[in-house]
């Protein structure tokens, strides 16, 4: 049977609502909701019922609570089986706990912005070099994670920064290249953790800065690119450089340098350079030469083959980069970190490949958290990768991190690894015998400020 149509007595529309308390037809614009029903505005002005009356007439929300509660429950309880089947929400509110904690370590007995440092076969850790400001350091001192403390050992024979180490397979470690008082150096010494001395060896054939140092399966040592002192400059990431395509091998038998038959295929600066696993090299991205008076980030990556003593040219990243880390992992692949890239050169990256050598392939590896260039990277036994400090460069506008992410590369994803005591890039990590890793050094920059050396120390367990 229909409804009986009323007729609101305040604005005429027909209605089938009526006021709970007088019965009065009332229409949307005046009916006014309450606790016990729809009413009239008169009613609905009336005198207030007290709270003790209101919960009498109130029906009770008891089931309705308890079915919103089951409903409630039934969401949480799929959206963590999803999360468990990786299908978690992007928006997650609350972000994961961080990986592994990071302690203070007692600072470095002198001070320097810059250093380079190496583990040695007893496990203690050498920092060497490094400056202050424009300032190079002799200074070298050894860190024993037992103790956790500092001790000096034997000066350089020449100060320096921005030089790179390497250890030797007889435990040795070799220094090259580098500045001091504002002219790139050739020279190189060794230093013997037996008597805690330095002994300069024979010079590279030239002076470079940010070129690579990498240990070959045969005990000898390939020297590639940098800047040198002679041939076209051009500007990028801050800086005035001459990117150099030259090369040369440190025999370690005869303490002299050879240069290589080949050179790169591109001049490189602040590239890197790993070695694989059949004792080839992968050299991967840096600037470029100039163009224009410019110098570009470089996604090109070349292979130095050991057996013929030559580069070939290899298959390009998917992002050109400049001041990144490259790391091998346990299943022989490299991956490369972070870096400076974009349209002009001068903004830090979130991106992170992985180099397969078995195809010459380039994969994703998920993107940081965080952009970063000029930060220090370790790899674990276990195959994750600690990424840490750096820089966040925007448009030239750097800002020195203290902050860290660790990659599972079981879920190839990047989480929070906590945050260091101090902020700094163009650091130094060595990863110690113990699983931890030691960083070392580095300049704070902040906008508008010159950068500011620091001393400290930091060790993270994972």
């Amino acid at each position: 049977m229909a409804t009986q149509a009323l007729k609101c007595e305040r604005h005429g529309e027909a209605t089938r609502l009526t006021c709970v308390e007088c019965g009065k037809p009332i229409c949307p614009k005046c009916a006014v909701r309450t606790d016990v029903g729809l009413k009239c505005e008169a009613d609905a002005k009336g005198a207030a019922l007290s709270k003790e009356t209101l919960a009498l007439l109130r029906p009770s929300r008891t089931p309705m609570y308890l079915g919103i509660a089951g409903i409630g429950l039934l969401v949480v309880l799929v959206g963590f089986l999803l999360t468990r089947g990786g299908g978690g929400s992007e928006t997650d509110t609350k972000p994961l706990p961080a990986v592994g904690t990071w302690a203070a370590m007692p600072d470095l007995v002198n001070i320097r912005g810059t250093t380079t440092a190496v583990v040695l076969k007893d496990g203690r850790a050498l920092a060497a070099g490094g400056g202050v400001g424009a300032q190079a350091v002799a200074a070298s001192e050894l860190f024993d994670p037992a103790t956790g403390v500092w001790a000096a050992t034997g000066p350089l024979n020449q100060a320096r920064r921005g030089h790179q180490a390497v250890l030797l397979g007889d435990g040795r470690v070799l220094v090259a290249g580098g500045i001091a008082e504002g002219e790139l150096l050739a020279s190189a010494e060794i230093y013997d953790p037996a008597t805690g001395k330095w002994t300069m060896t024979a010079p590279m054939s030239v002076a470079r800065l940010g070129n690579t140092l990498t240990l070959l399966t045969n005990g000898n040592v390939l020297a590639a690119g940098g800047t040198v002192a002679d041939g076209a400059s051009g500007s990028g990431g801050g800086q005035t450089i001459r990117s150099d395509a030259t090369a040369e091998i440190y025999n370690v038998s005869t303490g002299k340098w050879t240069k290589t038959a080949g050179t790169l295929s591109t001049p490189r600066f602040e590239h890197t350079a790993t070695a694989l696993d059949d004792g080839r090299v992968l050299i991967a991205g840096g600037q470029g030469p100039p163009n224009n008076g410019t110098t570009a980030a470089l996604a090109s990556t070349e292979i130095y083959d050991p057996a013929v003593d030559s580069f070939r040219k290899s298959n390009d990243m998917g992002e050109a980069r400049f001041n990144h880390t490259a790391v091998k992992l346990p299943d022989r692949t490299i991956m490369v970190v972070g870096g400076t890239g974009g349209t002009n050169g001068d903004t830090s990256l979130s991106t992170a490949e992985v180099f397969n050598p078995g195809d010459n392939r380039w994969t994703s590896a998920g993107t940081l958290t965080g952009s970063r260039t000029g930060h220090v990277a370790a790899v674990f036994a276990d195959g994750r990768v600690l990424v840490a400090g750096g820089e966040s460069v925007t448009r030239g506008n750097r800002r020195s991190l203290n902050t860290a992410e660790i990659f599972a590369i079981d879920k190839r994803e990047w989480h929070s690894a906590g945050t260091m005591n101090c902020p700094r890039s163009e650091a130094s990590a060595a990863l110690l015998g113990d699983g931890s890793v030691l960083v070392v050094a580095g300049d704070f920059a902040a906008p508008g400020q010159q950068p500011d050396p620091k001393g400290c120390a930091d060790r993270y367990r994972p």
